[in-house]
C-alpha cells in the first residue's frame, strides 16, 4: 500500500493504492477522506490494483478547481480526468454516500468502462429531490460540527452520529481527519460543496435516482439496516429498478458498513467483484 499525489485535470490529489490487477476505484462519502477505506484497501487489494482518492475538496486533493468551483460538474470534471489519469481502461467502482451517486454518474456517463458497481448506503443516489434536501441539511449540520470545532472528541462524535455502535474504535481515522479539517479552507470548501448539493436547480442536471434503468453495470447494493442517512427500505425499493442488480444487508450496522463490518464488506463486495 503507498499513498501519492498526482494531478488530474489541474488539480493536485492524493490517492491511496494496494494491490495490482484489475483497476477498483474506491468513492468516500462527502466531508471524509480516502482513510476512511483503512479497513479494505488491503483485503480488496489482494487481488486487484485499488485506488481510493481523496474527491475534489476533500481530504488532502486540492480544495477547487481552477475556476474556484467545488460543485457536482467540478467534481465529476475532476473524476473523469482522475481515472484517465490512472490509466484505468475498464473498471469496478464502489462508492459510497454521496461517493456512490458519483459512481452513478460515471457509470451512466461511460458505460462501457464500468464493469461493476457497489452502491453503499447512499441517499443521494436514491432518495426523492426532498428526501435529499432533508437528509443533506442533517450531512451539513454533523459535518460543520466537526469541521467549526476540530477536536478528538467532535471528529469523534460526528463518526459515533453515523454508526449503529458508537463506541467503535474511531482513532485511526480520526487524526487523519483532524488534519484534513485544519487545512487552511477546508471548512468552507465543504460547505460550499453542501450548498451546491442542496440547490436544487444546480443539482438537478446531476440526480440519478430517476435513472437507475438507464444503468448498464451489474449492480450490488450494500446497506446496513439501520442506516440513520440512508434509509433500508429505500434500498429495498430502488432495487428492482436496476437492470441487473441485488441487495445485501449487513445486520446492526449504521451508515459506514465497510468501517463498521469490514470482514463481511470485504468478503461479500470481493464475492461480487470476483463473478462472472
Amino acid at each position: 500500500m503507498h499513498i501519492q499525489f498526482l494531478t488530474a485535470g489541474g488539480i493536485r490529489t492524493r490517492v491511496i493504492e494496494s494491490g495490482r490487477g484489475e483497476p477498483l476505484l474506491l468513492l468516500h462519502p462527502v466531508g471524509f477522506s480516502a482513510d476512511v477505506w483503512l479497513r479494505n484497501l488491503a483485503d480488496l487489494g489482494a487481488r486487484r490494483r485499488v485506488c481510493a482518492p481523496d474527491l475534489l475538496g476533500h481530504g488532502f486533493t486540492d480544495l477547487y478547481d481552477d475556476r474556484g468551483d467545488i460543485g457536482h460538474a467540478a467534481l465529476m470534471t475532476h473524476l473523469e480526468a482522475l481515472v484517465d489519469r490512472l490509466d484505468f481502461e475498464q473498471f469496478s467502482i464502489v462508492g459510497s454516500s454521496f461517493g456512490a451517486q458519483l459512481a452513478l454518474l460515471l457509470g451512466l456517463r461511460m458505460p462501457a468502462r464500468i464493469k461493476r458497481l457497489v452502491v453503499v448506503g447512499s441517499g443521494t443516489a436514491l432518495q426523492t429531490e426532498a428526501e435529499t434536501v432533508a437528509t443533506l441539511g442533517k450531512t451539513l449540520a454533523n459535518g460543520s460540527s466537526a469541521f467549526d470545532t476540530a477536536t478528538w472528541d467532535s471528529c469523534r462524535q460526528r463518526l459515533a452520529n453515523l454508526c449503529f455502535d458508537g463506541t467503535l474504535d474511531f482513532d485511526p481515522l480520526i487524526l487523519s481527519q483532524l488534519t484534513a479539517y485544519a487545512r487552511e479552507g477546508a471548512a468552507q470548501a465543504y460547505k460550499s460543496l453542501l450548498a451546491a448539493m442542496l440547490d436544487v436547480n444546480r443539482a438537478r442536471p446531476f440526480r440519478v435516482a430517476e435513472r437507475l434503468n438507464e444503468v448498464a453495470a451489474p449492480t450490488l447494493l450494500l446497506w446496513g439496516r439501520q442506516d440513520p442517512r440512508a434509509s433500508h427500505a429505500r434500498a429495498e425499493a430502488a432495487v428492482a429498478c436496476f437492470p441487473r442488480a441485488r441487495l445485501h444487508t449487513i445486520e446492526r450496522c449504521g451508515h459506514l458498513p465497510f468501517y463498521e463490518h469490514p470482514g463481511e464488506f470485504n468478503r461479500i463486495v470481493s464475492r461480487f467483484l470476483d463473478a462472472l
